[in-house]
This record gives C-alpha cells, structure tokens and sequence, in this order.
C-alpha cells in the first residue's frame, strides 16, 4: 500500500524552495522568456544549489579518516562529503536482496522518463566516475567532464584513436569507417574475435564475458572508454560523439585552411566538450528537476564564487549514481521488443539498423520507476555490490547525509516513504532504528517529488555536484572560454546545442525528421 509520505521533517526552507520552484506555471514561463531574468534567476538557484554542502576542497578523502598533504592531493583516491564512519551490527549484504525484487503486481513504470535517460546518464558518469577494480576506495578517473568516453584517459590511448593525417580534408579526425551508408568507429576485434593490434593500448571492454562469440566481439567499437561499448544504447551515444566530432572538424579546417591536424583535432574537442557540458545542464539536469524554470548552462554564476575550486569526485557521489532500478528487462527496438540483458556486448543491432533508429528507439522505450522493490533481476547482483561497497567505503548513516545536505534528520520510517512495503523492510532491517540505516539504502527509499526523475536527496546532491563539476570545466574559465579557444564556427555550434537531439540532428543521414529523440516521457509536460 502506498500512501502519503510524512513530510514533517523535509524543513520550512526547503519546502519553500520545492513550492516556489514548482508551482506558478505560467510565471516561470515568463522568466523562462526573457533572457535577461532568467541569467539573474539561474545565477540565484546555481548558487543556492551548491551552497547546499562544504565547497571543494573536502576535507576528507577515503584514503585516511584524517587530512593530510597526501590525502588533499592525491586524486587516485575519492574525496568524501563525511568522515568514516561505523555503523554496527548490521545485516548481512545478502540480507537486503528482498529490496531489489519487483512487488507481486510487477515493476512500477517510470511517468516522467524514457529509456534514452538512463542511458545517458550511464555513458555520461562512465566518463568519470570510475572506481578501480582492486581496491574500491580509490578511483582510475580524470575527475573532469572531458569525453574520456570517446577519447581515452591519456595521450596513448589517444593517439590509437586519431587518423594523424596532414592531407586536407582529413585534419583532426578520429579513426572511423562507413557502413552502410553511415559513419562509425573502427572495430576492435575482427570477424574471428580476434583483437586489432592497433588498438593494443585501448582498455578492455570492462566485464565483457570470456566467453561472448566472435560474432557479437567482432561489432565492438575502438573507442576509448572502457564501458562505452557496455550496451548497444551506450555505443549509440558515444557514435553521436565520434561523428559529431569529426564532423566540426570538418568545419573547422574549411575555416582555417593553413590549420595542422593537431590544432583542428585540438579545437574541435574542445568544441565537443563545452557541447557536451551544455547537453548536461541543459536537457539531462533539467530532465531531473522538478522545477518549472529551465536551468541553463551559464558559467558566470562560478566566476567569483568560493565554491570555483578544481573538481575532485567524492565517493559519495560515485555510488548515489546507480541508478540501477530505471532500467528495464525489456526495450523497444524499432518496434520490437528486445531483452536488455541481450544488448550487452552486441551492437549488431545498431550497425543493422543505424543510430537513427537506435536513438529513436530508446525515446519510445519505457522505464522502470527509481526505488527499492524495483529493480530487474540481471541487475540485482549489481545493487548488492554497491551496497558493499558503501560499507567498505565506511560511509556515514543516511540521516547523517541528509543533515550535511540541509535536509533535518528523519525521526520515522514514514518521513522517508508512503510505501507500506518499503517502511516496513526498513524497520525490519535495521531494527526500527531510523539512525541505522545506510546511506546506500536510505537514498532509494526515499519517494521521488512530482514531475523529479528522481528522490529528493539524490536530486540534491546531483544537483550540487553537477553544477560545481560542469562549470569549472577549465574550458568555461572566463579567459578560456573564447572564441580563440573553439573559432567563431565552434562557439557558432556550441550556441546551437542544448539536446542529444541537436546532435542527431547534424549527424544522422537524413537528419532527426521522424524521430523522437526524448529523454522526457511523452506523456511529460515540458517547462517552456
């Protein structure tokens, strides 16, 4: 039975933020029109929204429980949002797979997202939230928004992936190749699975099978993430990237002729990464606001900021992102239905069909509602090793969470959830002690508000964590974002871009006419 939460204790300052922001229609509507307000409103709720936490540097990472040189500086370890802390005699991990299996009268359908928004968020925090395979306090990533997805980690990686080639017309681009009729990346196995020595410096396809056919390695992309070919929505996105970039260096060189390959390939990433940070802000963050103001992608709010310090990623922020329970056993593609766990290690389907079609396809797909109780049973596993991983990380209780993020700590299990069902596993796991429970656990139990893809205090900490991540990329700095930095033809698309929809638009045979390219739910009423 679900009923209403209690929101007793969601806190007089918040509950006026969420009614301000969230009713009044057609008054945001106006601000949403006028440039000049809206820039003023944006720098307003940016602020607030990372103002919400301690600014970087954090105090802490998970490489000690006490500051240090060491621990400030060295970024092959997380940073962390609160100290180690020990919560004693809990359950077995094993004890809390009943959370993770759907209710009797089946998964509850997502009426806010499709399937093209779990998938971007999975190729997107692919990019930088990487945890390493030996020890799960420390992490491989960059920690910048930089398309390590598409073009590697480091210059050696790189270098497999580029043509380097002076001759006109071919300046800047990535290695790719046409079929049927459209572009893609190289592959990296041959027909009979056996790996191009060329891309011997690429990173492995993480957890792809030993055992998965030559048939299937050999429609496996080059490219420079080692998940990007996880899925074969995944490989979509990271095609539209490869293209888009070839694509602008394309125009880049025919503006600037006596330009070298390093400088058109150079130029046009950077295009790609501002294009790329704009999608984030613009579609992918205002897709799990609730709001009805549409956030922009403005890097001035950070210019005088204390909060403008280099991005270091917290473990925190590592594991709120599993967002495991929005993906469903099942997809639409083009018109049929396929098993998500069958699009694994495959993009036979893609290169059959084109992006086109996938792009469209994960737009029409349903997805599952984020929660407890909700999650498909391939992914069940996956769910009980983040929640390991919390504990090997030693984080602190989820109501510690919620008082660092200016939410009051919970008193009932009825302050977290309407839902009979999940109130009830809650007692019963951690003993009717609402200061007991994980943070892991608590983030997902939690009901998500009206028109949010997702709970509040996850909504919260992305939110903090995407603007103060996305707008002090080194190329939004105010003497970097220039056009001297993109060309006028860059800062051209850049202005352009605000949608994955833009791209396909720009990169697909016959443009984006016919299909829908949507992170929103159709039935989604969109802020104008």
């Amino acid at each position: 039975m679900i009923g209403k939460r209690d929101t007793s204790r969601d806190g007089l300052r918040n509950k006026i933020e969420s009614l301000v922001l969230t009713h009044g229609r057609p008054v945001w509507g106006f601000v949403n029109r006028h440039p000049w307000l809206s820039g003023i409103v944006n720098h307003v709720i940016v602020n607030q929204a990372v103002g919400k936490a301690p600014f970087r540097p954090l105090l802490l990472s998970t490489m000690d429980d006490y500051a240090s040189w060491s621990s400030l500086t060295d970024r092959t370890w997380f940073s962390r949002y609160l100290p180690p802390k020990d919560i004693p005699n809990l359950p077995a991990v094993e004890a809390f797979e009943p959370l993770y299996v759907t209710k009797a009268s089946g998964p509850r359908l997502s009426d806010r997202s499709t399937l093209l928004f779990p998938t971007f968020a999975q190729w997107f925090t692919d990019g930088f939230l990487m945890t390493s395979s030996s020890d799960t306090r420390r992490t491989t990533t960059t920690h910048q928004i930089d398309l390590g997805q598409l073009y590697g980690l480091n210059e050696t990686v790189l270098q497999a992936l580029r043509l380097l080639d002076q001759q006109p017309g071919r300046r800047g681009r990535l290695l790719s190749e046409i079929r049927g009729g459209e572009e893609w990346a190289p592959r990296l196995f041959d027909e009979h699975g056996v790996r191009n020595p060329r891309f011997d410096a690429l990173p492995a396809p993480m957890k792809m099978p030993d055992e998965l056919p030559a048939d299937r390695k050999a429609t496996l992309f080059a490219f420079g993430g080692e998940r990007a070919n996880s899925t074969v929505f995944t490989a979509a996105i990271n095609t539209l990237f490869l293209r888009e970039h070839n694509r602008l260096c394309g125009v880049i060189e025919a503006a600037n002729p006596g330009w070298d390959d390093q400088r058109v390939f150079q130029t046009a990433r950077n295009v790609n990464v501002v294009q790329l940070i704009k999608i984030v802000v613009e579609e992918y963050i205002n897709h799990i606001s609730p709001y009805w103001f549409k956030l922009l992608s403005d890097p001035t709010p950070c210019y005088a900021a204390r909060w403008n310090r280099e991005n270091r990623i917290p473990v925190e922020f590592n594991l709120l992102y599993r967002w495991h329970s929005l993906v469903p056993e099942t997809a639409i593609w083009n018109g049929t239905l396929m098993p998500i766990g069958g699009a694994r290690f495959g993009n036979e389907p893609l290169l059959r069909d084109g992006l086109g079609i996938a792009l469209d396809s994960a737009s029409k797909s349903p997805v599952w509602r984020l929660g407890l109780f909700n999650t498909a049973e391939f992914l069940r596993p996956v769910e009980l090793a983040s929640l390991r991983q919390g504990r090997n990380n030693r984080l602190a209780s989820y109501n510690d969470y919620r008082e660092r993020m200016q939410y009051p700590r919970v008193t009932r299990f009825e302050q977290i959830s309407g839902d009979a069902e999940v109130v009830a596993a809650l007692k019963r796991l951690y003993a009717n002690d609402v200061e007991r429970i994980e943070f892991f656990v608590g983030i997902f139990a939690e009901d998500p508000p009206d028109r949010s893809a997702v709970p509040p205090l996850i909504g919260r900490m992305v939110a903090l964590d995407a603007f103060s991540h996305a707008l002090t990329n080194p190329l939004l700095a105010p003497h970097v974002f220039k056009e001297e930095t993109f060309t006028r033809e860059g800062r051209a698309s850049i202005a352009a871009t605000s949608s994955l929809h833009d791209l396909a638009n720009r990169n697909l045979p016959n443009g984006a006419a016919g299909l829908r390219i949507s992170m929103d739910h159709p039935s989604h009423v969109a802020v104008a």
